[in-house]
């Protein structure tokens, strides 16, 4: 079943979980369409205005030449250049998964018109995610500006699609939903890797019998610590019925550091995941 995006809080992690590792297409609704061309039209008459209000690379030119206001007739000169010269990032590509994501996080700033982009758009960045090949985009040579090294070869095929209007470009090639994307995919990762790691060191604890009050849960309030608290409960988990014939005396620290460390992969976690919703 598609995943039907309506508001850029429809893009959560469960989301990218569910594009971009489980490689689910989506779909805008309806009313978020009629948003984006509302907004579109709002935008256009913002610029048409006089004097027009100065917005980088829509009223001005770009880079070296940004201070030089544009006139209407150079806007749509301007527009529709594709600078596929700027696609010059090298290395091995980024994994498939990843760049889905990126195109589902690209998807967050159309959904609700926040990029005064065309409908047109919005549609052709969500058939991306329709189960063709996705466009390699390097991992490395990431050196410019923003994420535009990264992004131009991305959209470089879809581009040439159409005759681009003001505003479609830079809507498609500006912000930061690489880094969105890849916190995201960071911390899907991790969400496994900590649990392995409680399994992991959950073995090891009744392999060389450590005493399980290192790990009671009174530890849980006494800590008062949300994300220790976490790693003792992830621990007890894999330690329900471990055997008996315990040690009589405390592990060595090594063994009683562990939820305290564990604690702070936790800690790492939440950061990565409240980053990964708000991007």
């Amino acid at each position: 079943m598609p995943v039907s995006l309506s508001t850029r809080e429809d893009i959560n992690l469960d989301t990218v979980f569910r594009v971009a590792w489980k490689k689910d297409t989506v779909e805008i609704g309806e009313k978020a369409l009629q948003r984006i061309a509302e907004c579109r039209a709002s935008f256009l008459r913002l610029i048409e205005s006089d004097p027009p209000p100065v917005i980088y690379g829509v009223t001005t030119a770009m880079g070296e030449l940004a201070s030089r206001k544009l006139e209407l007739d150079e806007r749509d000169r301007h527009a529709r250049i594709k600078a596929f010269a700027a696609a010059t990032s090298f290395g091995d590509p980024l994994p498939d998964r990843v760049v889905r994501a990126i195109v589902l996080a690209r998807l967050t700033n159309f959904i609700e018109g926040n990029a005064a982009t065309t409908p047109r758009i919005a549609l052709a960045v969500a058939a991306m995610l329709d189960g063709e090949p996705m466009p390699a985009v390097p991992a490395s040579g990431q050196g410019g500006a923003g994420e535009i090294l990264a992004l131009y070869p991305l959209f470089a095929e879809l581009s040439t699609r159409f005759d681009l209007e003001v505003k479609e470009r830079g809507s498609l090639i500006n912000g930061s939903p690489c880094a969105a994307a890849l916190v995201a995919d960071a911390a899907l990762a991790a969400r496994r890797r900590i649990r392995m790691a409680h399994q992991v060191f959950a073995l090891s604890i009744e392999a060389f019998r450590a005493p399980l009050e290192h790990y009671d849960a009174a530890l849980d309030t006494l800590w008062g610590d949300e994300h220790e608290a976490a790693a003792l409960q992830g621990l007890r988990e894999f330690l329900v019925g471990a055997g008996d014939g315990r040690r009589n005396y405390q592990a060595p620290v090594s063994y009683r550091i562990v939820p305290r460390v564990l604690g702070q992969a936790h800690r790492a976690l939440s950061s990565a995941e409240r980053a990964a919703n708000v991007s």
